[in-house]
């Protein structure tokens, strides 16, 4: 795990970011409820994903990012409860379905905000945003484009009828648990554009960033480059939408589950560095329709994770698929098989993976 020292480069960023989140966490805990709701209308409309809406907003001169999460009455009627409220099966804890699933509550996305944000100020990561503020504001997000037929994730799931609970009280949610978070540059883009250069880099960072989430027994379940951000030379992890935790009040199937899952954020990790690296570096394309699957991507990995790399290959890549073609191989076939319908697919490690550095 990545610590921060006071007297260095890392202490300057930490101690800048700590006066921003001091100055913005004090502008917006004094402000009320309608202040603040005030304060989000008059932002400009951002993205809405299947985790809630977004927009950045400008408090006293310094950009916070904004995400509001539909809250449903049962949630608000236990506040701050990690438990599974719905009963939702543990195959909706897994991000790479074709259609997203429900998620889980807003408090479970706020209790692992609050977990890694103590730890960044706590000088033991670098790699996550602040959360500033939290409050649960009237109004609610449009439905996501891809939860307004919920028929289709309601059979995608089987049918459970605990998913279309879900859904059905979402769509009547009438209030938002607002995050108020650290607004990152979306720039990873730059760091991606040379990936031969910036291949060491990205892999110290993510598995940093993972070593740390385990550190502090979170488990992420959705770190794909979307859910990425990058200021410089530093790469933040976003989204805690999919979080889950030991920590957290688990049922007895939730809590096989963590227990099964404890390292899929390091192969996940391992599956998208190794297949950014295959398709940029190792020039295998990923057809337009994926439909079927991107069969040449995943045969070239499998054939790196035999130790037949090939020998053209600058080092440093080569290194990071022997390291971590293993994993990525398992965790390729794993997640077509979620992609493909299979709702009963459970991840655990690969006896052949090998631990990150």
């Amino acid at each position: 795990m990545t610590r921060i020292r006071s007297g260095g480069q890392n202490g300057v960023m930490l101690s800048a970011r700590r006066v921003r989140h001091d100055l913005v966490s004090a502008s917006l805990a004094a402000r009320d409820d309608d202040e603040l709701a005030a304060l989000l209308d008059a932002a400009p409309t951002g993205v809405v994903g299947v985790g809630g809406g977004s927009s950045v907003l400008d408090v006293d001169g310094i950009a916070v990012f904004a995400k509001r999460i539909p809250i449903t009455d049962r949630e608000l009627a236990h506040p701050h409860s990690t438990a599974n409220l719905f009963d939702l099966p543990t195959s909706c804890q897994y991000g790479m379905h074709r259609l997203a699933g429900p998620g889980f509550g807003a408090w479970r996305e706020l209790a692992a905000n609050l977990t890694v944000t103590e730890g960044v100020l706590g000088g033991e990561s670098e790699a996550f945003a602040l959360l500033h503020h939290w409050r649960v504001l009237p109004g609610r997000p449009p439905v996501a484009s891809e939860h307004r037929d919920i028929e289709a994730v309601v059979a995608q799931f089987g049918g459970d009828p605990a998913v279309r609970s879900r859904f059905e009280e979402l769509a009547g949610a009438g209030s938002s648990l607002v995050l108020f978070l650290e607004y990152l540059p979306d720039r990873l883009v730059d760091m991606l554009s040379d990936p031969v250069a910036s291949a060491e880099t990205v892999e110290r960072q993510l598995f940093e960033a993972v070593a740390f989430l385990r550190s502090r027994e979170v488990l992420h379940m959705d770190g794909h480059f979307g859910n990425m951000r990058a200021d410089d030379d530093q790469i933040y992890l976003v989204d805690l939408g999919l979080a889950t935790s030991p920590r957290f009040e688990l049922s007895d199937a939730e809590r096989h589950f963590v227990a099964r899952n404890v390292d899929h954020d390091a192969d996940y990790a391992a599956m998208r560095l190794v297949n950014w690296l295959v398709t940029t570096v190792g020039g295998v394309p990923v057809p337009a329709d994926v439909s079927a699957g991107p069969a040449a991507r995943n045969a070239y990995v499998r054939r790196c994770a035999s130790g037949d790399i090939p020998p053209d290959l600058p080092a440093a890549v080569s290194g990071i698929l022997a390291r971590h073609a293993p994993a990525a191989a398992e965790m390729n076939d794993f997640c077509w098989r979620l992609v493909d319908g299979d709702i009963h697919a459970e991840y655990s490690r690969p006896e052949a993976g090998l631990r990150p550095r």
